[in-house]
This record gives structure tokens, sequence and C-alpha cells, in this order.
């Protein structure tokens, strides 16, 4: 009654977690304007034995469909930079490609045994950069959250880097940057995108800070940007996946019901917030990712 049958996954899983782990995800994609997946994959896999194949194409096809409600919103108050998240999206899209190649790649690597016990290399690999981008991003965040003495204050890389003068050169009057190089969005997001195809994440997690740290913009406008790109990448690299076999639809569908709950109150909880606060509560949210996984890492390897 509680259990439903994944035909892809050929397992059984608890169907109300996966509401209430929809439901999560969806306030952390209208809070952050991140898709979630730093931490929907990963749960996916840990929580649920989800396979990874599996758990990074559902996982992407749901990021597409609660961003698109969550840009609805983020459009509807004009948080959206849609000039910078436009270039983004090209970046982004064309590194998704990569992404998907090097999963593919990974699967054809065998096993491995620690402590008498056996884990695929695609796992143990998967897992370990998770943690490596997690760790670094989170700990970047709380610092500067943490000394920054206002809001919106740009940080010494972003005023850097608006000030680097190689051609051609963009405005942003939404994201208040008089002129920033078009190579810097282009290749920040490509490499977003690479991560987008490999570990089924929207990007979001690097996302948004990339846009408040190393780009300059606004707290409230990087979230909206943030969102929008995240759709086209995740609906592309959810679109490869699925061409590959590896999207449940009766997962994505158990996802999304949660997630489209969750949608509306995060994206309520964004402006209830400052920026120097959304930031520093961002990080905090990461730090759980890290521990989900350390703590499953610990568990296989030892227990």
């Amino acid at each position: 009654m509680w259990h439903i049958h994944l035909s892809l996954a050929q397992m059984d899983v608890w169907w109300p977690g996966l509401l209430l782990l929809g439901g999560f995800i969806g306030i952390l994609t209208g809070m952050f304007g991140v898709g979630g997946g730093f931490l929907l994959t990963p749960c996916l896999k840990i929580l649920f034995g989800i396979p990874y194949p599996v758990a990074v194409g559902s996982g992407l096809a749901q990021i597409f469909l609660a961003g698109t409600y969550s840009t609805w919103k983020h459009g509807k108050n004009g948080n959206i930079d849609l000039r910078m998240g436009l270039l983004m999206t090209g970046g982004a899209v064309a590194g998704t490609d990569i992404g998907v190649s090097l999963l593919k790649q990974l699967g054809t690597g065998g096993t491995v045994i620690l402590n008498s016990r056996t884990f695929t290399v695609a796992d143990l690999v998967m897992s370990g950069l998770f943690l490596v981008l997690m760790t670094v991003t989170g700990l970047y965040i709380q610092h500067e959250a943490s000394h920054s003495s206002g809001d919106e204050v740009a940080s010494a890389i972003a005023q850097n880097l608006q000030g680097y003068r190689m051609p051609p050169q963009m405005a942003f009057p939404k994201s208040n940057i008089p002129s920033l190089s078009l190579w810097i969005p282009l290749i920040a997001s490509f490499l977003v995108g690479i991560l987008t195809g490999l570990l089924g994440v929207g990007g979001g997690f690097i996302n948004f800070p990339l846009l408040v740290y190393v780009i300059g913009v606004p707290t409230y406008v990087a979230v909206g940007t943030s969102a929008f790109q995240i759709l086209f990448a995740s609906g592309y690299g959810a679109l490869r996946h699925a061409w590959q076999g590896h999207v449940e639809l009766l997962l994505v569908l158990l996802l999304l019901v949660g997630s489209l709950a969750g949608v509306r109150f995060g994206v309520y909880l964004s402006h209830l917030f400052g920026g120097r606060k959304l930031r520093k509560y961002f990080a905090w949210v990461i730090g759980l990712g890290i521990a989900v996984i350390i703590w499953d890492l610990v568990g296989e390897i030892w227990f």
C-alpha cells in the first residue's frame, strides 16, 4: 500500500517519502533559484537506493518541471535578468552534452573493493564530486555572508571581473552591471552545464553563488536568473538522459507533486529574507547535503 514499483530501477520504494523529498526540494527551488539536484540526486541514491543514472535522469526531469513554475513566479516578481539568463543558457546547454557523455563513460569504470565491500567506480566518483563541490561552495558562501557589511556589496572578485575589458562587452541594467565581457558568463555557465549533465544538478548550487559573488548580480535578481537558466539546462539534460532510458516517469510524478507545493512557499521566503540572510541560509542547506553524503559513505564503507 505504501510502496510502489519503479520498473527502470527494478525496485520498490516508499512513495510518501518521495513526496516529502519533493516538497523540500521545491522549497529550495523557490527560495534560492536552485533546482535542488545537489540534494535530490544523492538523496534518491542514499535514502531510497535508486541507481545514480536513474536518479540523475529523473531528477533533471523533476527539476525542469518544478523550475518552470518557479521561473514563472520569479518572472512575475521582476526578479529575472533575461539578458544574463539567455547568455548563460547557451553556455550551459553546450556544457550539458559533455556532462552526459562523461556520466556514460563512468558507467564503464567497473568496481573497486574497500574494506572488503564492493563499490562501483561511478558511485564513488559521483559522491566524491558532490562532496568536494559542495564543501568548497558552502565554505565560501558562509565566509562571505558572515563578513559582509551589507546585503548587496559586490565581492572583490566581481569588481575585478567587471573591470575586465576583453571584447565583446555588454551592459546588464537589471543586474546593475554597466559593462561585462561576454566571455565571463559564457565560460562560467559552460562549466556549470557540465555538472548538470554529469551530476543531475540544475547547477544552481554553483550558479547562484557564481552570479552573486563572481559576476556581482544582486541576490534577488540572482535567484530569479538562476531559476531561468536552470530551466533550460535541466530540460535539455533530462531529454538527453531520456534518450538513454534513465527517466522514471512515476518517480518524476511523485517528486513533482511534492515540489510544486514547496515552490510557492519557497518564493515567498525568498522575499521575506534579505540578501545576506538568504545567502547564509543557502550555505546551511549545502551543509546538510554534505552531512548526508558523508553519513552514507561512512556507513557503506565501515558499517
